[in-house]
Parts: structure tokens; C-alpha cells; sequence
């Protein structure tokens, strides 16, 4: 299970009243609790780190986040917990406008034009549902999720465990 190290489990409520999308009982079956953040005793931590923005209307171009430093860029969110989106890329160094939005919005092009020729940056998850209407202006920035190694060699074991244990009645 993947937990949010700032949210964790909110108000303990399943979606749509709540940020779970199981029941707080199922953390019981689970082998791993992997946290986005800060992790607890017994916890897998894992990080987020960003990439080079890439152009959506051009995804050969991309450009180092540094390059996004000066004046203000347009931050667009629309993924479970847009703040931490905002935080990575203030912790960068950029200057940020943000604006949030519900998780699976789906955007339309007036969500992301501003009209004022400043860069728009965005998640990954969020630019799939914007390419059709993206300018040159709107970009979209990688990230890719850190866990210790030794995750994936406990990870590894415990698939080899489940494997031993099957009984394979083929030819």
C-alpha cells in the first residue's frame, strides 16, 4: 500500500468523502506500507524527484526545471495532493502560481491558457489529458519515485517465498 507521508490516512474515509481509496483495515493484509514522505517505524520511505520539464506540444523539447527560475511560472495540479507538486517545484527554486484542481479532473483549454505568455508547468499525469489543446507554453515535468534498495531485495524474497509455495500442474 502507498500512503501520502503528509495526509496519511486524512479523516479515514474512503473516496469521495475521504482520501482512501481502501478501507483502513486492508493496511493489515498488505506486505509493504511504502510512504510518499516522511515514512514511520516499519515503513518503506519513498521520494519523489523531479526531471527536466518536457514540451507537450513538442516533446522532443525539453529544458532543465533551473531554467523556470525568474519570474513567475503558471503551476497546474490536478493529481491527489497538489501541494506537495507546488512544494517540489518551489524547493527548486521557481516562483509558482498555483492552481490547483480536483484529482482526475479533466481539464478543458481554458484550465491551462493564461494568456499572459508565462510558462505553464504541469504533472505527467495531468499533461496526457492536455495534449490535444496544449501551446508551446504548457510543459510537463517528470518525476520518478526513490525507495532504498534494500525495498527490492525484500521485495524479491518475498515473491521467491510466494513462488515456492506454488504447485504448477501443467505439462
Amino acid at each position: 500500500a502507498v500512503l501520502d507521508g503528509v495526509r496519511r490516512l486524512g479523516n479515514g474515509r474512503c473516496l469521495p468523502a475521504g482520501p482512501l481509496r481502501e478501507p483502513r483495515g486492508r493496511l493489515a493484509d498488505v506486505d509493504f506500507v511504502v510512504v510518499n514522505g516522511d515514512a514511520g517505524t516499519g515503513e518503506i520511505p519513498m521520494r519523489m524527484e523531479l526531471g527536466d520539464p518536457v514540451n507537450i506540444a513538442t516533446p522532443g523539447a525539453r529544458r532543465p526545471l533551473s531554467a523556470f527560475k525568474g519570474p513567475p511560472v503558471h503551476a497546474v495540479c490536478g493529481v491527489g495532493h497538489p501541494e506537495r507538486f507546488f512544494q517540489q517545484l518551489e524547493k527548486a527554486g521557481l516562483e509558482i502560481i498555483r492552481h490547483p484542481f480536483p484529482d482526475h479532473h479533466e481539464f478543458t483549454a481554458g484550465d491551462i491558457g493564461f494568456d499572459d505568455g508565462q510558462p505553464v508547468l504541469m504533472t505527467e499525469k495531468d499533461a496526457v489529458k492536455c495534449v490535444r489543446f496544449a501551446a508551446e507554453e504548457h510543459w510537463f515535468v517528470p518525476a520518478d519515485a526513490t525507495v532504498p534498495e534494500s525495498f527490492f531485495d525484500d521485495l524479491f524474497a518475498l515473491l521467491e517465498h510466494h513462488l515456492d509455495h506454488i504447485r504448477f500442474d501443467g505439462p
